[in-house]
Parts: C-alpha cells; sequence; structure tokens
C-alpha cells in the first residue's frame, strides 16, 4: 500500500511524506511500519480529511473507493486519480465524498458504470472523459454543475438524468455521446453550454425545462433530432445550435420568440401557443405553426428516480384534464403540493391509477371543479387536498378508501358534494372526509354494438337516475363521454365520437349516479 504520512519539519510544521511501497517494505524490517497490504489507491491526507491522490495501473476490476483511512474519511478524489486506468470496469464512491476532481476517471476505457452518491455536490471538468464503454451512470442530487468535456467521447452511454440540483451544463458535456437516446434535464439548469450535446447522433428529441434561460452555440449540432421542445424562459438561442439535425420536423416554443435563433434543418416547422409574441409567418426561415393545446401542456414536472411528480401547473389550464399516466417513460406517481392551486378554469379531473399520494392543498381553490376521479393506486391524501372547490359535488373512488391526513381534505367544497364508491370497497362508512357515501349499483346490460360504426350500449335504467359514460383504451385511464338520464325503463347511448376515436380499441362503462 502506498501511504502518505505526516512528518514534524522545523518549527512544529506539519509536511506531507510520499512512502512508495518499496520504501514501507524496508521500514517494515525495522519495525517503521505496522502494516503493508495490496490496496492500489495513493492517499493524501490533511487534517481530519483524506484524498485520493492517484492507483496503480494495473488495478482492474470493481473498484470499491473506502468511506475511511486511517480513521479519518475520504473526502475527495483527486484530479486525475484513476487518468488511465484502463482496466477498472465499475466504481463504487462512497457516501464520505463531496467532490471528485478534473479529469479523476478521464481515459477509464472499460469501466461501464458509476454512481455518484448525493454527498457529491461538484464534479471537475473532463471527469469521465473518453470512457467509451460507460453505459449507466447515476448523477446524485447535490451536484451544482456538469462541468465542460464532463462526459466527452463516453460513446455506450445511453441515458442520463441531470438532476435538479444542477443548475448549468458545461461546454461538450455530453458531446461525442453516440448511444446516447435519452436526456432528462432538472428543472433548475438555466444554461446549456456550448456544444453540450454535439455529435450525440442517436437523441432524437429533447425537451428543454423552463428553467433554461440560454443554450449555447452549436449546443445540439449534428444530433440525431426530430423533435425538441423549448422552455418558456429561453431568451437566446446560440448560432448553429440546431446545425446539421437533418431529420429535426419539429421546434415547439413554450413561450415568447428567443432573441436569437438560426435555421436548423430546411424540413423543420416551428410550433408555437397562442398569445406567444415576436413571431412571424416564420420565425429563422421556418414556417409557424399554431399548436393546439392539450390540457397535459401546462403541466410541470418533477423526476426523482424512476418516479415523476406533478408539481405546478399553468392557471390557464380549463375543462376535463386526465392526469397522465407517465412522463419521459417514467410513471407519474404524485400529485405535489399546492400542484393546481388556484386553477379556477378545470372543470374535471381524471387521476391515472400510476398514482399513489395527492399532496397538501393539491387542488386548493379549484372553484369550477365538479367532479374528480381517483383510482385505486392512491391511499394517501394530504390535508387541503380539495380544500375550497367549492364547485365540487362528486368524487369517485376506484378501489378502497385511501388514508386522509387531516380534517379538511374536502372543507368548503359543494353542499351537495358526495363521496361514491363500488359495492366492494373498503375502509369507508356512512362519510368519508366529511362527505356521505354513496355506493354505485350495478348496472344490467341489455345491449351493445361490437362494431365502431357507431358503438351504442342499450341498458335498464332508474326513473331520475343520472349514468354516466366512460372509455379508456387501456383499462387503467378512464374518461367521461357523456350522461343519460334514466326513465325507468330501457335507454340507449352512442359514442358521437366514432367511427373517428383516438385508439383502435376502446373500453367502456356505466356508472349510475344516486
Amino acid at each position: 500500500m502506498i501511504k502518505m504520512k505526516r512528518v514534524s519539519e522545523g518549527c512544529g510544521v506539519m509536511k506531507p511524506l510520499l512512502i512508495s511501497t518499496f520504501a514501507a517494505a524496508v521500514l517494515l524490517l525495522f519495525g517503521g511500519v505496522n502494516e503493508v497490504n495490496a490496496d492500489p489507491l495513493t492517499y493524501r491526507v490533511a487534517g481530519g480529511k483524506v484524498s485520493i491522490v492517484s492507483c496503480d495501473k494495473n488495478a482492474s476490476g470493481e473498484l470499491v473507493i473506502p468511506s475511511t483511512y486511517e480513521g479519518k474519511p475520504v473526502t475527495s478524489i483527486g484530479g486525475s486519480a484513476f487518468y488511465n486506468c484502463s482496466r477498472i470496469t465499475s466504481a463504487r464512491i462512497p457516501e464520505s465524498v463531496t467532490s471528485i476532481g478534473g479529469s479523476a476517471f478521464s481515459g477509464c476505457s472499460r469501466l461501464t458504470s458509476v454512481r455518484i452518491p448525493d454527498s457529491v455536490t461538484s464534479i471537475g471538468d473532463r471527469a469521465f472523459r473518453y470512457c467509451s464503454n460507460l453505459t449507466s451512470v447515476t448523477i446524485g442530487n447535490s451536484v451544482t454543475s456538469i462541468e465542460g468535456w464532463t462526459f466527452d467521447y463516453c460513446g455506450s452511454l445511453t441515458s442520463v438524468r441531470i438532476p435538479e440540483s444542477v443548475t448549468s451544463i458545461g461546454k461538450k458535456a455530453f458531446a461525442h455521446c453516440s448511444s446516447l437516446t435519452s436526456v432528462t434535464i432538472g428543472n433548475s439548469v438555466t444554461s446549456i453550454g456550448d456544444l453540450a450535446f454535439y455529435d450525440s447522433v442517436s437523441l432524437t428529441s429533447v425537451t428543454i425545462p423552463d428553467s433554461v434561460i440560454s443554450i449555447g452555440s452549436r449546443a445540439f449540432e449534428y444530433c440525431g433530432l426530430t423533435s425538441v421542445i423549448i422552455g418558456d424562459s429561453v431568451t437566446s438561442i446560440g448560432s448553429n445550435a440546431f446545425a446539421y439535425c437533418n431529420s429535426l420536423e419539429s421546434i415547439t416554443f413554450r413561450g415568447n420568440a428567443p432573441n436569437v435563433f438560426h435555421i436548423v434543418s430546411d424540413f423543420a416547422k416551428v410550433f408555437i401557443y397562442r398569445g406567444a409574441t415576436g413571431f412571424g409567418e416564420t420565425f429563422g426561415g421556418l414556417p409557424v405553426v399554431y399548436k393546439t393545446v392539450l390540457p397535459t401542456d401546462h403541466l410541470r414536472y418533477k423526476v426523482g428516480g424512476n418516479t415523476v411528480t406533478i408539481t405546478d401547473c399553468n392557471e390557464i389550464v380549463s375543462g376535463a384534464l386526465a392526469i397522465p399516466l407517465t412522463y419521459d417513460g417514467k410513471p407519474v406517481t404524485s400529485i405535489g403540493d399546492r400542484a393546481f392551486w388556484k386553477c379556477t378554469n378545470l372543470t374535471s379531473v381524471t387521476i391515472g391509477n400510476s398514482v399513489t399520494s395527492i399532496g397538501r392543498s393539491a387542488f386548493n381553490s379549484c372553484s369550477s371543479l365538479t367532479s374528480v376521479t381517483i383510482p385505486d393506486s392512491v391511499t394517501s391524501i394530504e390535508n387541503g387536498a380539495f380544500f375550497g372547490c367549492s364547485s365540487l359535488k362528486r368524487i369517485t373512488f376506484g378501489g378502497d378508501a385511501p388514508k386522509l391526513y387531516g380534517t379538511k381534505v374536502f372543507s368548503k367544497v359543494s353542499d351537495n358534494a358526495k363521496v361514491f364508491i363500488n359495492p366492494d370497497a373498503t375502509g369507508f362508512g356512512e362519510t368519508f372526509g366529511g362527505l356521505p357515501v354513496i355506493i354505485l349499483k350495478k348496472l344490467r346490460i341489455n345491449t351493445f354494438s361490437k362494431s365502431d360504426s357507431p358503438f351504442t350500449i342499450n341498458f335498464e335504467s332508474k326513473a331520475g337516475a343520472t349514468y354516466v359514460i366512460e372509455v379508456t383504451h387501456d383499462l387503467k385511464q378512464w374518461g367521461e363521454l357523456g350522461e343519460v338520464q334514466g326513465t325507468g325503463s330501457s335507454v340507449k347511448f352512442t359514442d358521437a365520437r366514432l367511427p373517428i376515436v383516438p385508439f383502435e380499441r376502446n373500453y367502456f362503462r356505466v356508472k349510475l349516479v344516486e
């Protein structure tokens, strides 16, 4: 083992002394060193902290970096510490480490995976450059910036998630990542540097979050992009940012026109939202098309690991909203605190069955909201989630009763509000959250058409009752099609959408509203 020792040198000043393996072996003969082992690392001890400064080039296989050395915490990996250690295949970095130096793992050509723990706040430039076999990297949630050339020429890297802690992506940070197909950029990034994703030819789509203000020159040059979504805070896009993206067909701007924008693919179109300013019939030489706005376009998301939380919603969202099951290929599992606060134009919400929790005041003061459908996946609803939804009359649960935290989950909703549950649901009483509980009854279907021109359903009804017809394409997320009033005899419903529908296969169900 190669060690750093400290010895006295005049006036009590301590000087680091590097002891080689050979010298240590000689000292061992005379009792100067108590132990020698096969540790391939070289350490520098400074005060009460330890830094790794180099590694034996013959080290191979999995590298496990210790959290302590001689009782002191290992807090940093020095610049070029593992430079050209080409036999290392994976690296385990302990939670004690807070910084990784420049070029620390550069040239580790057989390194396939690395996990950067949440303790790390800084990664130096070129830290993983030329790690040509690196396929998987996890960036901890405390890293504040991705410096220049950090993952340059990591040609096997397939996906990367940039956490919410990161505020900037440096020059050539992910350049020449030829296998990169998926990039998730955190909502705290404000700048993307020059050539940041240059020549990442497998990257076909990217969403620039609303936090980003500037995109550097040639940032996505020579990428395989077919579509780009640009957030509403971007004010400048550098020259040739999307040059030679020959497959690029769609550039969507969520906000107003940036100050600078240069021509991209000859086949591309610019899509904008109504009310956006600074665009003409063309922009950057490309035709401008107004985009049809879907309610989900107004949502903001936070990705954490493999799950997604809805954190915010533009207050202009209106009408019926179906919470999406996934975002960027990951399941939407929670609706965050105050996510839809004061979205006063929402009239109905259907929550996807990937969601497990609804946060505090999530729909507070949604005064036009009349109905909510909550799936059986939801296990908890925080206090005030539907507080002040003064028009809310119908809350339908698809499964057993979730845990309610607090006494004001449904406070100040409509005086006529009711909770509707399935006959086999458990955990509900005569009231739930202070609202009366109605058990939905099973219906007898007389006939229904099996063709799609058009689809009709005929069933026996109760006089004065209201029946809600719902549809789904995946048996997971249901949307309301319409209502039928009971007559005391057989009634009929026809799906007016058919034969023009968004999916090849559709499933229908009927619910009785008491």
